[in-house]
């Protein structure tokens, strides 16, 4: 125990003592069973066998991995920690590819047994080769610490893009890339054992498409395991007690069906906004896994299909064999609960040829050609061509007379060429709106009611009000720019637009739910466009400072710049710009060279004024910025910035 107030560990969290460090390993026995690693998730976390290690004395103090290099690599800046390491953003020091750095904490490398399992997650991602899984680039050690590089992606974690109950739509869009990530796992012999949304990461794609990344293979298990390689001890749980399948919970054999069961719990939590089982100990919720049973989701959230709700029981069976084989599987299954149910063939049209003077009445079986047009097959000659005919049609609703013209003949060798039966077609004559709308109701096999009046057409959705609400103010920020779409400033964080965009599209996704009309449909698939395209412009900081360069946005540029963007990138970027603005370049350096002039001689409000339009004509000129806001805090009597 240190005896002075805060200390800074390995881990890079401050905090009181060696006791308060949230990525310390807490025996919980003499055997040595980690409590948790990393800061706790909601709920309790399942207990991890550990050998005993001098972990739990005082860490030194080590200085930040920021500007250091890994590799070709060189760290820009922190993204995120857990038990297990921290990750950074790196960027190549020669072409500036940028990646994702996961370094295992440097009080967790000496526990043999931590370290193995740190390289049992990069041999697992060297298997798994797919869009839907994370891509490991490579492995390395660096003074004794093991690090993992990796593609470095941009977007949410799922934990914080599902905010409450989401559409059922979206909802099994997200599924079915987890299932494919999920089935190119198992197709390797290997069952991910902790699936949960921290561990799903999106990424924004186009037409408002979110595209799924499965990460963390941590402690995933390789059913084919090579000898010698880290195994998991009978009796000890591991993964989150929420999204563990029964098996998991006691001593039974945890393979692909563990994951399918835990996927059933994901879709759960996203259609619901809850999990199925919940409580205030770890031991509560494995109970509920064990023994109780889950309440259907369309009971918790009546905007969830009764087709779907069906699906995620089976998934959440508690008996492995009684759940779906494959991820494969589980994926059709949520499509089909979707997918609109198959438009019941018209029955075939049965109708009564009325016979003229020795003619003998004939009894048809024929179908619909467009609305009023019917074909018949007949062997026997058919009624000469433009002759008008006499018919009863016995429809599903009742009976109903009419006249008919016949207008086509198909010969025995036409239809042989065209694959039909011979016969012969008509159109009714009466196009009456009365006898129209008494056809189609026939038709749909609904007599109207005496004195009923009978309508010629289909009465359309109307407009849901409370969505007509939410769309109109959409609708005037759709008719302005990226900053407008997401009602933000232009000197917005890059926090802030994420914040917005997902609020957004939040907003739109509840209204899919709702009985809207053709044309609210309509809007919300636009808007979500535009919110998508909002967020890929203004949620990347080499876009977005484009895009500012052409708004002459300096505030936004310098919010880019505070976000990490390097003087590599940011001079990238300026060349794109520059060539699709030719001319800008020259014009920026004369109005440079003049302000230095007139900065030289003391005339500093000019020289302002120079760089003012220096920068207006070149706005990523990172040493035209400088100067500018040097001289104008200068001129003004305020700090230099930064």
């Amino acid at each position: 125990m240190l005896a002075s107030p805060s200390f800074t560990c390995s881990c890079g969290q401050p905090h009181s003592d060696a006791e308060a460090c949230p990525t310390l390993m807490r025996g919980l026995d003499t055997g040595g069973t980690l409590l948790y690693a990393g800061t706790p998730p909601p709920g309790p976390v399942a207990a991890i066998p550990l050998t005993p290690s001098p972990m739990s004395s005082p860490t030194p103090i080590v200085p930040s991995l920021v500007g250091q290099e890994f590799g070709r690599f060189r760290v820009v800046r922190e993204l995120g920690r857990g038990g297990m390491g921290t990750v950074f953003l790196a960027e190549h020091t020669l072409i500036q590819k940028r990646v994702a750095i996961k370094v295992l904490h440097a009080h967790l490398a000496q526990a043999p047994d931590l370290v193995a399992r740190f390289l049992s997650e990069a041999r697992t991602l060297t298997l798994v080769q797919h869009e839907n899984v994370v891509t490991l680039y490579d492995l390395d050690s660096r003074e004794g610490r093991p690090y993992l590089v990796m593609e470095y992606l941009e977007g949410d974690s799922l934990a914080q893009f599902a905010r409450g109950p989401m559409a059922p739509a979206l909802v099994v869009d997200l599924m079915t890339q987890v299932c494919d990530a999920l089935g190119a796992a198992h197709s390797h012999g290997i069952v991910h054992r902790d699936l949960k949304p921290a561990n799903v990461f999106l990424v924004p794609g186009p037409g408002g498409k979110q595209r799924v990344k499965l990460l963390d293979f941590g402690i995933a298990k390789l059913l084919s395991r090579p000898a010698g390689e880290m195994t998991t001890e009978v009796g000890v749980l591991l993964g989150t007690p929420e999204f563990m399948a029964p098996e998991q919970c006691g001593d039974g054999l945890v393979d692909a069906r563990s994951d399918i069961y835990a996927a059933g719990v994901l879709a759960y939590l996203l259609l619901t906004g809850q999990v199925p089982f919940f409580g205030r100990t770890a031991a509560e919720i494995l109970v509920g896994h064990l023994q109780k049973e889950p309440v259907p989701p369309h009971e918790v959230c009546a905007a969830v299909p009764q087709a779907l709700s069906k699906v995620l029981l089976r998934a959440l069976a508690k008996r492995p064999e009684h759940r779906f084989a494959s991820a494969a599987e589980l994926k059709a299954a949520l499509e089909a609960s979707l997918a609109p149910a198959p438009a019941p063939q018209a029955p075939k049209l049965s109708a009564l040829l009325r016979g003229t003077g020795a003619q003998a009445s004939l009894e048809l079986q024929g179908e619909w050609v467009g609305r009023t047009g019917l074909f018949f097959p007949l062997a026997s000659p058919p009624p000469a061509l433009l002759s008008d005919v006499s018919l009863l049609l016995r429809l599903p609703g009742g009976e109903l007379p009419c006249m008919a013209q016949v207008v086509r003949h198909v010969t025995v060798e036409q239809a042989q060429a065209w694959h039909m039966a011979p016969g012969f077609g008509v159109q009714l004559r009466d196009s009456g709106p009365g006898f129209q709308a008494t056809l189609a109701q026939l038709r749909h096999a609904t007599r109207p009611m005496p004195g009923q009046a009978v309508a010629s057409a289909a009465i359309p959705t109307p407009e849901d009000t409370q969505a007509e609400t939410v769309l109109q103010a959409f609708r005037r920020r759709l008719a302005g720019d990226p900053y407008a779409v997401l009602e933000l400033p232009r000197d917005a964080t890059l926090e802030s637009v994420r914040t917005a965009a997902q609020r957004a599209r939040g907003a739109l996704e509840l209204l899919k739910a709702r009985p809207l009309s053709d044309a609210q449909r309509a809007q919300v698939e636009r808007a979500l466009e535009r919110v998508a395209g909002a967020l890929h412009t203004l949620g990347n900081v080499e876009r977005r400072v484009e895009y500012d360069a052409t708004l002459g946005n300096v505030e936004g540029i310098e919010r880019c710049l505070a976000a990490g963007l390097t003087a590599t990138m940011l001079e990238q970027c300026r060349r794109r710009f520059l060539a699709g603005n030719t001319g800008r370049e020259g014009r920026a350096a004369v109005h440079r060279l003049s302000g230095d002039a007139l900065a030289s001689v003391g005339r500093l409000e000019e020289a302002l004024a120079a760089y003012e339009q220096a920068v207006r004509a070149d706005p990523l000129d990172l040493e035209g910025l400088k100067r500018w806001r040097f001289l104008r805090a200068r001129v003004r009597g305020s700090a230099a910035p930064r």
